[in-house]
């Protein structure tokens, strides 16, 4: 027998197992999620097939890089790159056997195990039986490999479905959680730093369809914080793609508020504002929520006290805080894995921080902040606000002085 290649992708959902009813619409939407994704990365993508809980990426031109791509997309438990073979025991042996050669090739583990799934009841042997079958059959040819079933260094698995049987030698953990537009869309409040980037990706995992908002302090910050965050927004968009990011000049109003009593409360204020503006372009274009980067108690604005006194600026919207009960290590950790974290940690200027209080209030109240906010025309500013958005154009070289392009907000 000439030894196989694999000539598909087994893609495994994974909580999409669980919706009932109405798995054939998350269904829908990951097939669809997947088809864009591979196209966006491969030019085309490969015929998909839906079978039985199951995604088949048929005769791709590179199997692996095809699983690679297909694993990022969230919903997808894991993928396979496999070889179709006939559902009959002695064509899985040889198959089995070939396949193994190959990456005997390549590589000398010590350990192996066989997984047998064996959906298909026809099929004459039970899984257990007929991995144990395969086992003996793979020591005979190669006898200085040993049999773990804990923790083997190489993992030999066959599926007999009633659509085929299929052989392969690694499942590329996948993303998880939900396909994307799954659950609406929200939007993020988007900073150059570590945790907002990670939240967004978070609430994507989730099944949300992320917009992103951008408080931009210019001229008091440079136009490198600017490009940041574009970066940032490319590398979030390649988990969901066809993302918007949308930037509001907020130096004005922090002006204003600079101007005013109450030191303290500055960056209280400030985070106000940030949610009245987020929350009136939220219901101009229709999302469901807002997302922010807190987690409880990591910074003076983010004790439990102070997060009621900004959440009480939100209007009637929830705001989501995927953080709230990490530490910074596990968010760390989170922006590694996504690859936001080395771009995250670039000196960068946080509009937050300027004009930060000497004594930042720890434990404000949203009485003392309404009172501090009295006399300001709270409705003409989030309406200046917004009439000065503009959209970030994220495939756009940097303009003029590092500044990236843009155009007016849509």
């Amino acid at each position: 027998m000439k030894s196989p290649t694999p000539d598909c992708v087994l893609v495994r959902p994974g909580e999409l197992s669980l919706k009932g009813g109405n798995r054939r619409r998350f269904e829908k939407i990951l097939r669809r999620n997947l088809r864009l994704a591979l196209e966006h990365a491969l030019g085309e993508a490969p015929r998909i097939e839906k079978r039985h809980g199951r995604f088949y990426l048929l005769d791709p031109r590179d199997p692996r890089k095809t699983a690679r791509l297909a694993a990022r997309v969230f919903g997808v438990a894991n993928a396979s790159p496999a070889s179709r073979v006939p559902a009959e025991p002695a064509a899985l042996e040889q198959a089995a056997l070939k396949l193994l050669e190959r990456r005997l090739e390549e590589a000398a583990p010590r350990t192996f195990a066989v997984r047998v799934r064996r959906a298909d009841k026809r099929f004459p042997i039970r899984s257990g039986p007929f991995a144990a079958e395969v086992g003996a059959r793979v020591l005979e040819a190669h006898p200085g490999l040993k049999v773990d079933l804990d923790a083997p260094e190489l993992e030999l698995g066959i599926e007999i479905r009633e659509e085929g049987a299929f052989v392969f030698l690694e499942k590329i953990p996948g993303s998880g959680g939900l396909p994307v537009g799954s659950e609406g869309r929200v939007l993020s409040l988007l900073s150059g730093g570590i945790d907002s980037p990670v939240a967004s990706w978070m609430m994507m995992k989730r099944g949300c369809r992320v917009e992103f908002l951008h408080f931009d302090s210019s001229p008091f910050t440079g136009p490198g914080s600017l490009e940041k965050v574009r970066r940032l927004a490319r590398i979030l968009d390649s988990w969901q793609g066809g993302t918007k990011v949308f930037v509001c000049p907020f130096a004005e109003i922090q002006k204003v508020l600079r101007a005013r009593r109450g030191e303290s409360y500055r960056t209280l204020l400030y985070r106000r504002f940030m949610m009245r503006i987020a929350g009136a372009l939220a219901s101009r274009r229709r999302l469901g929520a807002l997302v922010t980067g807190d987690s409880l108690g990591q910074v003076a604005s983010q004790t439990l006290a102070n997060l009621r006194v900004v959440h009480a600026a939100a209007a009637d919207l929830p705001v989501f805080r995927p953080l709230v009960g990490l530490d910074k290590e596990e968010t760390i950790a989170l922006a590694r894995r996504i690859g936001t974290y080395e771009t995250s940690i670039e000196p960068y200027e946080d509009c937050c921080t300027l004009f930060q209080p000497r004594s930042p209030a720890t434990a404000g109240k949203a009485e003392t902040a309404a009172a501090l906010e009295a006399g300001l025309d709270l409705e003409g500013l989030t309406a200046g606000a917004l009439e000065n958005l503009r959209e970030l154009d994220l495939d756009a070289p940097p303009g003029p002085g590092g500044s990236p392009g843009g155009g007016p907000a849509r």
